[in-house]
C-alpha cells in the first residue's frame, strides 16, 4: 500500500514483539555468557571420575557429588568459606555505610577526595592490590614500621599469612564497591529531610536511624549482594594473604582442576557453591524487601 508521497507504509509491530526485539540482545548475551557455561558446568558435574584423565567423556555419574557429600575436608572448607563470606560482608557493608556517610557530609573538596580514594583502587589489577596490602601490613611493612617507630608497638604484629590478612585483602577488594553502592543512593537524599528531623528534636543518631538508614536500604542491599558474592568465591586474597588454614572452596576447586585433575568433583563443588550463593542472596533480598521494600524502591 502506498501513501500520497509514494512511500510504502510498514505495518506497526505489536507491542509484545517490539519488546521482544528490544530484549533479544540481552537474552542472547545471557544465554551465551551465563546459561551455556553453567549448563556445561552442570553437565561436567555428572560425568564419571577417572584416574586416567580429567573425566570420562559421554559418561553419566554422580561420583562428584558423592565426593563432596562424603569428604570431611570439603565440609570444613565449605563451612569456613561461608563464615568468611558472611564476616567480610558485614565488615564491608559497615565500612561502606560509614565511609559513604562521611563523604556525603563532607564539603565538595572533601567529598571528591574521599570518593577518589575509594575509586582509585578499582583502577589497578587484583594481584597488584593484594601485593600493596602485603607491603602495608607485612611485619616489615609500612604500618608496622610506623607503629613501632612512634613507640605504639614494641615489636611488629603479624597481620598477613593468617586469617587477618585474608580478611584485610578481601575487604580491600570489595569495600570500594560497597562504598559506591551506598553513596549512589545516599546522594539522592534531600538534606532538608535530615534538617527537618533535627528541627523536630531528633539527635544526630536518631536522624540517621529514622531518615538516612531507611533511605539507603537499596544501597545496603546492593553492597551486601556484591560483597557476599565476591567473598564467598574468594580465591586470591586467602591464597596470597592467608595461611594454609584459610582455604576456601575457590582454592579447593582450583586444586581439583589443576593439580588432581578431578573435574567432576570440582564441577560438583562449583555447582553446589553457586546454588548456595544464589539461595542465600534470594533470602537476603527477600528479607530486605520484606523489611523495607528494597526491590520496589
Amino acid at each position: 500500500m502506498s501513501t500520497g508521497t509514494g512511500r510504502l507504509s510498514v505495518p506497526a509491530l505489536p507491542e509484545r514483539w517490539r519488546t521482544l526485539l528490544l530484549l533479544l540482545p540481552v537474552l542472547l548475551l545471557d544465554i551465551g555468557a551465563f546459561l551455556v557455561p553453567m549448563g556445561y558446568l552442570l553437565r561436567l558435574s555428572v560425568t564419571a571420575r577417572t584416574s586416567q584423565g580429567a573425566f570420562v567423556e559421554g559418561s553419566w555419574s554422580i561420583d562428584g557429588y558423592r565426593y563432596v557429600a562424603s569428604s570431611d575436608l570439603v565440609h570444613q572448607i565449605f563451612a569456613f568459606t561461608v563464615s568468611f563470606g558472611v564476616g567480610v560482608t558485614l565488615l564491608a557493608v559497615a565500612i561502606g555505610v560509614v565511609y559513604a556517610y562521611a563523604a556525603w557530609q563532607a564539603g565538595r573538596a572533601g567529598r571528591i577526595a574521599l570518593l577518589s580514594v575509594a575509586v582509585l583502587s578499582l583502577f589497578t589489577t587484583l594481584v597488584i592490590k593484594l601485593f600493596a596490602v602485603v607491603l602495608v601490613f607485612a611485619p616489615q611493612g609500612v604500618l608496622n614500621d610506623l607503629l613501632t617507630g612512634v613507640g605504639l608497638l614494641s615489636e611488629p604484629v603479624l597481620l598477613v599469612d593468617n586469617l587477618v590478612g585474608a580478611v584485610l585483602g578481601q575487604l580491600y577488594i570489595v569495600t570500594p564497591y560497597a562504598i559506591l553502592a551506598v553513596y549512589a543512593v545516599l546522594s539522592t537524599l534531600d538534606r532538608h529531610q535530615v534538617e527537618a528531623a533535627r528541627d523536630l528534636g531528633a539527635g544526630r543518631w536518631d536522624a540517621f536511624r529514622e531518615v538516612i538508614l531507611p533511605h539507603i536500604r537499596p544501597g545496603i542491599a546492593v553492597a551486601t549482594v556484591v560483597s557476599f558474592t565476591w567473598s564467598i568465591g574468594a580465591y586470591a586474597a586467602p591464597l596470597l594473604l592467608g595461611s594454609g588454614s584459610e582455604q576456601t572452596t575457590g582454592i579447593l576447586i582450583s586444586e581439583l582442576l589443576l593439580t588432581q585433575f578431578d573435574w567432576p568433583a570440582a564441577a560438583a563443588l562449583a555447582v553446589i557453591t553457586v546454588t548456595l550463593v544464589f539461595s542465600i542472596l534470594m533470602v537476603i533480598l527477600w528479607r530486605f524487601d520484606e523489611s523495607g521494600g528494597i526491590l520496589n524502591a
